[in-house]
């Protein structure tokens, strides 16, 4: 997204082990994901680094925001870059859930039935959610226009 001086490096591939260890080492992150462009191969100049991460022991949005703050800070170093985005999965809208878990790669998995039982949770809630979103949009914009 461009938001820093420090564009998405040209090694940059060779850059995300160095995030996934860092991610594997903080007993915060439970699971983290690589999603976007970058996980599908596909970097143009206005791209991001993605990465979404399932917490443990979140307090409050206060802690959420110092530890995504803190994860930022230091995977912007790891990589060389400010173009970094991450996501905190425990607090995420549905949508979004959905889209990062049909789209990923997996960079941390410290608890395997945990990530599991949450995508699953998660893509049967968005079915059952987009669903029920056709039928209201279906009835709102689809007749008597």
């Amino acid at each position: 997204m461009r938001f820093g001086d420090k564009p998405i490096p040209e090694n940059i591939m060779e850059l995300i082990p160095k995030a996934q260890r860092i991610l594997e080492k903080d007993p915060r992150v439970i699971f983290a994901y690589l999603f976007g462009g970058l996980a599908k191969g596909r970097i143009t100049p206005i791209s991001d680094i993605d990465i979404a991460v399932y917490l443990k022991d979140i307090k409050d949005e206060v802690d959420v925001f110092n530890i995504k703050l803190e994860l930022l800070t230091t995977l912007s170093e790891v990589l060389n870059t400010e173009e970094i985005d991450i996501v905190i999965l425990n607090n995420t809208p549905l949508p979004l859930k959905a889209k990062i878990i049909q789209n990923k790669k997996v960079l941390v998995d410290k608890d395997p039935n945990l990530r599991y039982s949450f995508e699953s949770l998660t893509l049967r809630e968005y079915f059952d959610f987009s669903i029920k979103e056709k039928a209201i949009l279906y009835r709102r914009f689809g007749i008597g226009r």
